[in-house]
């Protein structure tokens, strides 16, 4: 029985032909390829957010899709209501800004 069914898959394989299999696409290039993630940090430097950040921005972009690279900017100031101002109101919402406060 299991002979038949194999044989039978195996000739009508043969009778689609290679024009039947799915024909595999390019991939298109990552987003994040060639760009640059910041880290907008709410305190100064030194700190343990700044740390944590700094630690996260080393092995962050390995995981990421196209490699991209990873800085951290200090923005002290107001308990960092100075970054998340910057973060929400004057970065691009495309996903390569980040806030750590």
């Amino acid at each position: 029985m299991m002979k038949r069914a194999v044989s039978l898959m195996v000739f009508l394989l043969a009778l689609w032909g290679p024009g039947a299999l799915p024909r595999l696409e390019a991939q298109p290039e990552p987003f994040y390829q060639g760009k640059t993630i910041r880290i907008v940090v709410g305190l100064s430097a030194g700190g343990g957010y700044d740390r944590a950040a700094r630690i996260l921005s080393r092995h962050m972009g390995k995981y990421i899709p196209g490699n991209p690279d990873v800085i951290v900017q200090n923005m002290p100031g107001a308990g960092s209501v100075v970054a998340a101002n910057y973060v929400y109101g004057v970065a691009k919402p495309d996903g390569l800004t980040l806030l750590a406060p």
